[in-house]
């Protein structure tokens, strides 16, 4: 089902025939350099029914986008709950993962400007939260391109990953609905 929409992409619900797409993405090597591990089928199936069942409890999801001249899956953008305690929880994080084949064409950031406005004039977020490691400049850059602001106080550990591992260190980074410009 069709959520959002932008000139060049459509942000939708998950569907069955998302799942091979989904999968080759998230064994992609480039995808993988900072990820903890491919996914299984079984995890891509389990993360589509929380997705869209989280859609209908809370209004916002990981959208699956979709390019519309292609109609071709190119990953997800949207909305999640941070799932574990932190400084700066509870929280909603925007987030994005596309594969490879895609990066480098404004998808990311494309879709990331709708969804905060999504979040901020139809959901009426307070606030919206993203971080990364700081390995991770592509993010990072979307992150900044979309007017987000880095929390220079508010740096910490990834609690899902042993402290010395690469992923760990996080940099956060926070836009509140006041500061948001379209």
């Amino acid at each position: 089902m069709k959520i959002l929409e932008t000139e060049r992409l459509i942000l939708r619900t998950w569907e069955k025939s998302d799942i091979e797409p989904y999968l080759a993405f998230n064994n992609d090597p480039k995808v993988l350099e900072l990820l903890l591990g491919p996914l299984t089928r079984e995890q891509v199936e389990t993360f589509f029914e929380k997705s869209n069942a989280g859609f209908l409890k809370d209004g916002y999801m990981l959208f699956a986008v979709e390019e519309k001249t292609s109609g071709e899956l190119i990953g997800y953008v949207g909305l999640c709950n941070v799932p574990w305690d932190a400084h700066f929880t509870p929280a909603v994080e925007i987030g994005w993962r596309l594969g490879s084949q895609y990066w480098g064409k404004g998808y990311a950031t494309d879709a990331a400007r709708e969804v905060l406005r999504y979040a901020f004039e139809e959901l009426q977020l307070d606030e919206v939260v993203s971080f990364t490691s700081p390995l991770n400049v592509r993010s990072i850059r979307v992150m900044e391109k979309i007017g987000l602001k880095r929390d220079r106080d508010g740096d910490f550990l990834w609690p899902r990953v042993p402290a010395d591992h690469k992923l760990s260190p996080c940099v956060l980074y926070r836009l509140k609905r006041g500061d948001y410009v379209i």
